[in-house]
């Protein structure tokens, strides 16, 4: 792999400017600050980070000894369920603002950015039932719990702020965007725990 200036950066920098951008825009949704169709768009430009964020890792990963065929496999196919995540988000928000649709066609619409999600799921069961390594498998499996914690985590929170008329509601579509950063951060975590002590960027 090429070692350019973005696979000299840590995932962790490449984490941590997603988590950020996240945030600013998940604030200024939750805030009213932005309508939807904005927070849409700005949320679908952090997808292009996605992929120094994967050169980065693969390169963490290789030189940590924490890599194999089946891990390249789902690190393209989560990439690429992302993406059509994001897009389909973004085309089913444009569609219904821009045309004013209504009826039945809005269910199909509305499954735009769902679908992505299941494929997420399948990458990530294929995943775990081709790794050969175990402890492969073993920090994937952790990965996907912090990023469970997380989610659970601030929804709970949240959930019980808003109840008491404490914040205003949050749109159901950010718990997407918090399970993968959960996700990602503990995967950092643990990758970075086992590298060399040089290379901890």
């Amino acid at each position: 792999m090429t070692d350019t200036w973005i696979t000299r950066r840590g995932p962790g920098f490449w984490i941590g400017l997603i988590a950020a951008l996240v945030a600013a825009v998940a604030v200024l949704a939750v805030s009213e600050a932005i309508n939807s169709t904005t927070a849409i768009i700005l949320m679908a430009g952090t997808g292009g980070l996605l992929f120094p964020l994967m050169r980065s890792g693969e390169r963490c990963e290789e030189r940590s000894g924490s890599s194999s065929p089946a891990i390249r496999r789902y690190n393209r196919g989560m990439l690429a369920a992302s993406l059509a995540y994001i897009l389909g988000m973004g085309i089913a928000v444009l569609l219904t603002n821009a045309m004013g649709l209504e009826g039945n066609i809005l269910w199909l619409i509305a499954f735009l950015p769902v679908a992505p999600i299941f494929a997420m799921i399948w990458v990530m069961t294929r995943y775990i039932i081709d790794e050969e390594d175990e402890y492969l498998r073993h920090l994937a499996v952790m990965a996907n719990m912090g990023g469970l914690a997380l989610l659970m985590g601030l929804a709970s929170l949240w959930g019980f702020f808003e109840e008491f008329e404490l914040v205003s509601h949050a749109p159901g579509w950010l718990s997407v965007p918090v399970w993968a950063l959960g996700m990602g951060l503990t995967r950092w975590w643990m990758t970075r725990s086992i590298r060399p002590e040089g290379d901890k960027q």
